[in-house]
């Protein structure tokens, strides 16, 4: 029952740091392109959109730009959007002619885009220039807040393992009393006497760890293929990654190490008590 215990209240820890892990594994897989939309006036002739296009193309900060035609915008939004009928009755073609940049510097670097983005917004026949990354910063925003979480609950619920270990070596210490002090009549030393309590510390911790993550790896077991059904809905392939071995490995000997000094808190308190 301690093992079992033990192995529930750390798999909640555990298996939040997984579900954060994914969640960065699946922003990752986003693609994180870092094109500006300049959408050019109204009044702006085609012949000009690629007089504009080629001069930015000659920007040494700028790799390549693409310009879309209004009239080929309108067309494929015609054909996809569903509302041909809607559109043919419009009396004039109401979107812009749009050039798609490729910048020199990669989204790391958001002072430089920065620095483009308002370069690009001082020139003439240029209505808007968007380039809407809040929206990651956000989420990165989000991520660490949850690590940090994960942090806390992790410190919180190991506490609770080491009173729970710590209790039940209390209970051990009780029903072996006799036993001790037989030992320290013949003169055991405290590390002596101490050593086996230090060992059940030890299995304690280990199998709860062990069990913590089959907990963890069985639970992303179970909602793997209902969140591959509904990747597949957004066109997309994703499969929940399991918790890794050396994550594995790292939460085993941190789950020994609750145990052992547990262990060791209780049992010198103990012997110290005995001896006063």
């Amino acid at each position: 029952m301690t093992v079992s215990v033990i192995a529930i209240t750390l798999s909640l820890p555990s298996g939040l740091l997984v579900s954060v892990n994914n969640i960065q594994s699946l922003s990752g897989q986003i693609d994180l392109n870092n094109n500006i939309s300049v959408f050019l006036r109204q009044s702006v002739t085609l012949k000009q959109a690629k007089i504009l296009s080629d001069s930015l193309q000659r920007d040494p900060k700028i790799i390549e730009t693409n310009l879309i035609d209004k009239n080929a915008a309108l067309e494929e939004f015609r054909q996809y959007s569903g509302f041909g009928t809607a559109i043919s009755v419009l009396a004039s073609n109401p979107l812009p002619h749009v050039i798609q940049i490729t910048p020199l510097h990669s989204i790391d670097n958001q002072i430089s885009l920065r620095l483009l983005v308002s370069e690009l917004k001082q020139r003439p026949n240029i209505q808007l220039v968007q380039m809407d990354m809040g929206w990651l910063d956000r989420l990165n925003g989000i991520l660490n807040v949850a690590q940090r979480g994960v942090t806390i609950i992790t410190i919180l619920l190991g506490l609770a393992v080491l009173l729970i270990i710590s209790n039940t070596i209390r209970l051990e210490l009780q029903n072996r009393h006799d036993e001790i002090d037989i030992m320290r009549l013949v003169g055991a030393t405290h590390a002596f006497i101490m050593r086996p309590f230090l060992y059940s510390g030890f299995w304690y911790g280990f199998l709860g760890g062990i069990f913590a993550c089959i907990l963890v790896n069985l639970s992303v077991w179970l909602i793997d293929g209902p969140t591959s059904s509904l990747a597949m809905l957004y066109n997309n392939s994703f499969n929940l990654a399991f918790m890794p071995l050396i994550h594995a490995v790292l939460w085993v000997t941190f789950s020994v190490f609750l145990g052992i000094i547990g262990a060791w808190i209780v049992v010198s308190r103990y012997l110290n008590e005995l001896e006063s």
